[in-house]
């Protein structure tokens, strides 16, 4: 499996821009913002099931000293961890994995559990799918009992395993601080690693309004002054209950709750949650949401002696639920797709390989054949530049139920002509994930897809191009044979420059190997 980092490829003159490479990491999404869920099992089971939905990325933990939730259920209190059993359930999901240290970072940072280490890096890296390994999380909560030392020895040593072990294109490092607002400003650097060892910075987006949003916004210019990508780990509205609809601003016993409507608690917690990763678009590329009901799991249970922590669940009030849903089918979220995996940098094969034509031949992708035939069985239709229709033909299910989705936001599909079809707004030129699941007597059938919005009409855009030596490389066929915008292909025309430039950013000590070929007139360029 090749994986690019980050690669450039220009025919003539080029000029790289600094945005180009800002964010330096491992599976780090071009654009777009990953949405997962957790942080237990159960809970994760709970909103697939309520909304309809796979999530894209699914949460859980494991500790390192007994790998306690690795492979067999694990439950401290705060609901189950499982890796193996969500890995299973959520196949085409990514992972992400919370390392405890159990107390004893200092015992890891000396070698005590490097078999664990191992062991650990090599399961994960077995699913086969893009791993984010939250290792030591909250390094700065004061409740894990870490040392700098241990955070900075224990985070170096496991980013080496990381590429000894071969696993740096499936395991990406993600260095979390606890964004705690009793926590004194202007002390990240000592727990930092270094820019080599770190893929992510991570953050807890809890009551930040406790602070005036301090410790959040440190986090998130600390990671820009890194250029590291900002994945908002743990977040969930603390002191809320969202079934009884209800506040308190007592931290530690919930005490004098206050009674809130849907719409203010949406305003109070999740509107400012989504301003924050907007006003911070230039970094923030993931998050996972924490949908439990925390009062249920007796460490967060009355009488509250790890704090009070409520109920998250959006599917507890119609309106927070419909309100979440209509957010995260928003353009800049990464949903669920046949598509996820290539999105979020994983295992990619495409564009620009050293033998013209992309990594398999033939263009990009070989040209584009026409992407929705008359005659599917799964699609979309155009309606308008706002709305598009997602339709499934009748195969004479049972259909107890049925959901028709667009990106995550899941409605009841009306059987129409021989055919589920329900209406969304889109913006025309969007991509977009597209699902359809429906009962069938004891089973279901599901199915889903990543789509261009675009008003076309069943016809050809074009025959597939190109081939090793044919209508390939960076000029072949995405309008059918040879080029970008027509015919064009392996041969490079006079006084043309090929520039290829490969960074490679993932290395022992962050060494970036720069490959640059110019070519003029002499046939083919090749590598």
């Amino acid at each position: 499996m090749k994986r690019t980092y980050l690669s450039l490829i220009a025919a003539g003159a080029m000029s790289l821009s600094a945005s180009a490479w800002s964010l330096d990491g491992v599976l780090v999404p071009e654009s777009g913002i990953l949405v997962s869920v957790g942080q237990d099992v159960d809970s994760v089971n709970d909103y697939a099931s309520a909304l309809g939905t796979i999530p894209a990325g699914v949460t859980n933990y494991v500790g390192i000293v007994n790998l306690d939730g690795l492979n067999s259920d694990a439950d401290a209190g705060a609901g189950r961890n499982n890796i193996a059993e969500l890995a299973n359930a959520y196949p085409t999901s990514a992972l992400v994995v919370g390392v405890s240290m159990n107390g004893e970072v200092d015992a890891v940072a000396s070698g005590q559990y490097n078999a664990n280490i191992d062991t650990l890096l090599n399961t994960l890296a077995g699913y086969d799918r893009p791993v984010y390994l939250r290792w030591a999380y909250e390094v700065d909560g004061p409740w894990n009992g870490h040392s700098p030392s241990g955070i900075v020895t224990s985070f170096q040593y496991v980013h080496d395993r990381i590429i000894a072990l071969g696993h740096q294109a499936k395991i990406s490092l993600v260095w979390q601080v606890a964004s705690y607002c009793p926590t004194p400003g202007g002390q990240l650097d000592q727990w930092w690693p270094g820019s080599e060892y770190v893929d992510w910075v991570g953050l807890s987006y809890f009551a930040p309004q406790d602070c005036n949003w301090d410790r959040v916004n440190e986090a998130a210019q600390f990671a820009r002054s890194k250029g590291k990508p900002l994945f908002l780990n743990e977040s969930t509205p603390q002191r809320y209950q969202i079934a009884d609809l209800t506040y308190s601003a007592d931290p530690a016993k919930g005490t004098n709750r206050q009674s809130k409507t849907s719409q203010q608690l949406w305003d109070e917690w999740f509107a400012p949650y989504f301003q924050f990763m907007s006003d911070n678009s230039d970094i923030v590329k993931g998050f996972t949401y924490i949908n439990a009901d925390w009062d249920s799991q007796w460490r967060w249970a009355a009488p509250y002696n790890e704090g009070y922590w409520g109920d998250s669940r959006v599917q507890a009030n119609a309106l927070i639920k419909s309100n979440w849903q209509q957010e995260i089918a928003k353009g800049q979220y990464i949903n669920h797709s046949e598509t996820l995996f290539e999105t979020l940098g994983y295992g990619s094969t495409g564009g620009g390989g050293d033998n013209g034509g992309g990594d398999n031949g033939g263009g990009d992708n070989g040209g584009t054949s026409p992407t929705e035939p008359c005659n599917e069985e799964f699609g979309y239709r155009y309606v308008s530049d706002s709305t598009i229709e997602v339709f499934h033909k009748n195969n004479g299910w049972s259909a107890e139920w049925n959901y028709v989705c667009l990106n995550g936001l899941c409605l009841q599909g009306e059987l129409k002509n021989g055919e589920y079809v329900k209406q969304f707004d889109a913006q025309l030129g969007s991509t977009y994930g597209i699902e359809f699941k429906v009962a069938d007597g004891g089973s279901q059938f599901i199915t889903d897809k990543s789509v261009t919005f675009e008003n076309k009409q069943c016809g050809s855009t074009g025959t597939p191009g190109g081939g090793d030596n044919g209508s390939g490389g960076d000029n072949g066929g995405d309008n059918g044979s040879g080029g970008d915008n027509g015919s064009g292909g392996g041969t490079t025309p006079v006084n043309a420059v090929l520039i290829l430039v490969t960074i490679i950013a993932r290395t022992q000590k962050l060494r970036y190997f720069i490959k640059i070929l110019v070519g003029l007139q002499v046939g083919t360029i090749s590598a």
